[in-house]
This record gives structure tokens, C-alpha cells and sequence, in this order.
């Protein structure tokens, strides 16, 4: 593993203005979680808010071998999101110091 390996976390609160139910806000959803397997080699997870037809909480998190690969990722991810037909409410950032310092794997 690489010394100044790490990981990037986003969380963003997506509103989806035209959704009239659950199934609606399905399609954009599972679109923006392919994207975000394929192109960003990302994980996904709707983490709240599931019952709400016009709005949900996503996480995303992804694994990078620096820091700066992280960052520039999760800034990636964040134009992405901006640039779809939904709505970004909210998006809060976060990437962990390196992973080595999470775990003593070398003890």
C-alpha cells in the first residue's frame, strides 16, 4: 500500500423539482449511481431521506493513492453532480488523513 494513500468521502442532499413519486426519483438516482461506479470508480449509497419523493441524502466514497488524487476526484464528482437536471441542496467534503494513519499495518 502506498504511504499517502486515502480516502474522500462527499455527501450531498440532491432535490429533484419534477418528481412526482418514488419511482420518479428512482430513474435520476440509479443513472447518478452507474456514473458514479463507471466514471468516478466510486461507491454509492442513498443514506437517507428514501421515502421522500423529491429529495435524497447520497454518500459517496472512493479510495485514492494521494491525497490530491482524492481531492481532485471528489472536485470531479462535486462538477459533476452541479452539472445534472437536479438539484444540489447541499455537499460537504471530507478526505481522511492517509491511510496508514488509521492503522498500524506495519506492527
Amino acid at each position: 500500500m502506498r504511504p499517502d494513500a486515502c480516502i474522500g468521502v462527499l455527501l450531498a442532499e440532491l432535490h429533484f423539482p419534477a418528481s412526482r413519486s418514488l419511482k420518479e426519483k428512482r430513474a435520476p438516482l440509479t443513472s447518478l449511481r452507474d456514473v458514479v461506479h463507471s466514471r468516478f470508480r466510486a461507491s454509492f449509497s442513498e443514506v437517507g431521506l428514501q421515502d421522500v419523493w423529491q429529495r435524497a441524502r447520497v454518500l459517496i466514497v472512493l479510495a485514492a493513492s494521494s491525497l490530491q488524487q482524492a481531492r481532485e476526484r471528489l472536485d470531479d464528482l462535486d462538477r459533476y453532480l452541479h452539472g445534472q437536471d437536479f438539484e444540489v441542496a447541499r455537499v460537504l467534503v471530507k478526505t481522511t488523513d492517509t491511510v496508514d494513519t488509521l492503522w498500524d499495518i506495519d506492527s
